[in-house]
């Protein structure tokens, strides 16, 4: 290796600085800038697991709102629909209150107007009474003829009907209307 100019005893020198180089370089430098790269890489790829089960986490807290804001709206449709339903029994109940005291109303009236209809025919009745009496009187107290007998008689009744007329009611109730 003369011949090339090279020094066999300055190259395996060289080479075993070299390796020795290589070796304290490789303790010294490299293996822990490789550990920190390692562990940057750990840290990086823990990084990433965290936010994909951050996200994940995310994923289920939107999910369980969702769940109950839909829970939430349903309770709340069922609750206006008892509402509603409530109501509407309370508005029949209130209904069917209001027809029966409307008819106990109309029953009460139809009694009243039926005692007033007996009070007016037993005071028509007196007075017709007394009207006949009054003509008997007088049918008595003077000599009539036929003629003015019955011409007496056809006064009274007049007289009679036209008081049977201004005594009958001035309406009436039927089936809870009234008439005029």
């Amino acid at each position: 290796m003369a011949q090339l100019g090279l020094d066999l005893g300055l190259l395996l020198s060289q080479l075993a600085n070299f390796t020795i180089l290589v070796v304290i370089l490789s303790m010294v430098l490299y293996r822990p800038i490789m550990a920190k790269l390692s562990e940057r890489a750990e840290r990086i790829q823990k990084g990433v697991e965290d936010a994909d089960q951050a996200a994940d986490l995310l994923d289920q807290a939107k999910q369980e709102y969702d769940q109950h804001l839909a829970d939430a709206r349903s309770q709340a449709r069922e609750i206006i629909e008892q509402a509603t339903r409530t109501g509407e029994q309370q508005r029949q109940e209130i209904l069917a209150q209001a027809r029966q005291d409307a008819q106990q109303i109309i029953q009460r009236a139809h009694h009243q107007a039926a005692r007033e209809t007996v009070e007016r025919r037993v005071a028509l009745s007196q007075q017709v009474v007394d009207i006949a009496m009054a003509s008997t009187e007088r049918l008595l107290e003077s000599e009539l003829t036929m003629a003015k007998q019955h011409a007496v008689i056809q006064q009274v009744l007049a007289q009679a009907e036209d008081e049977l007329l201004a005594l009958e009611p001035k309406h009436t109730i039927e089936r809870g209307e009234t008439h005029l």
